[in-house]
């Protein structure tokens, strides 16, 4: 029983840790830009940033709480070559996990925008 609930535990601390970060959807027809300092991108929750811009794609990134989903956000950005991310929209997601008769709370930190390069 003890092998059973230990072999429970380690597969559960593999699934909540085991997802993808981030992941992109490129808007642009796969136009390729080098990529920027993450220190360097801008992030709003509106459109409204200086000067034109066109947009490079959607994108989504998780983390262990809002900052670094926030950060996952912006390295993701930068690997792809913007300099701002728009429309930032955060979420929280808690859950439970039951093994036996032991619920095991989980939370989720996500964030997901649109990349554009002025």
């Amino acid at each position: 029983m003890k092998n059973v609930l230990l072999l429970s535990l380690i597969c559960l601390v593999f699934i909540s840790y085991g997802c993808t970060p981030s992941f992109s959807t490129l808007t642009n027809n796969e136009r390729v830009y080098p990529a920027t300092q993450s220190a360097n991108i801008k992030v709003t929750t509106n459109d409204k940033i200086e000067g034109k811009y066109s947009e490079i794609g959607y994108i989504f990134a998780n983390g262990k709480t809002i900052s670094s989903s926030i950060e996952n956000l912006k390295l993701k950005a930068a690997e792809l070559g913007g300099t701002a991310v728009i429309k930032l929209q955060t979420y929280v997601e808690r859950s439970y996990l039951i093994i036996l008769i032991i619920p095991i709370p989980s939370i989720h930190y996500y964030a997901q925008g649109i990349v554009v390069k002025q």
